[in-house]
C-alpha cells in the first residue's frame, strides 16, 4: 500500500469512529399528552329528551360534527319526545 492509500484509510476510519461517538444530542422525550375531554355530544342531553325543539337542536348540532372523528351516539334507554300538537320542524 502506498502512503496516500494509508492516509485515506486512516481519515475514513477517523470519520466513521467520530460519527459513532455523538450520544448527547438526543432530543428530550416529549411528555405524554393529556387525555382528550369526553365528547359532549356522545350522550343525548336532557334538553333533547324533554322537548321536540331540544331534540331538533341536538340533531342539527350533531349533524355538523365530522362523523369520522367521533364515536356513535348511544340511544340506550332514551325515549325521544313527540309532540302531537306542534307543527313539523324542518331538519
Amino acid at each position: 500500500m502506498n502512503r496516500t492509500h494509508k492516509l485515506t484509510m486512516l481519515f475514513a476510519a477517523v470519520a466513521l469512529l467520530g460519527a459513532c461517538g455523538s450520544g448527547g444530542d438526543d432530543p428530550a422525550p416529549t411528555p405524554p399528552s393529556a387525555p382528550s375531554p369526553p365528547d359532549p355530544l356522545a350522550a343525548v342531553p336532557d334538553s333533547a329528551k324533554q322537548s321536540a325543539d331540544g331534540l331538533v337542536i341536538y340533531l342539527k348540532t350533531l349533524s355538523l360534527q365530522p362523523s369520522d372523528a367521533r364515536e356513535p351516539a348511544s340511544l340506550d334507554g332514551v325515549t325521544l319526545p313527540a309532540s302531537d300538537g306542534a307543527e313539523p320542524a324542518p331538519v
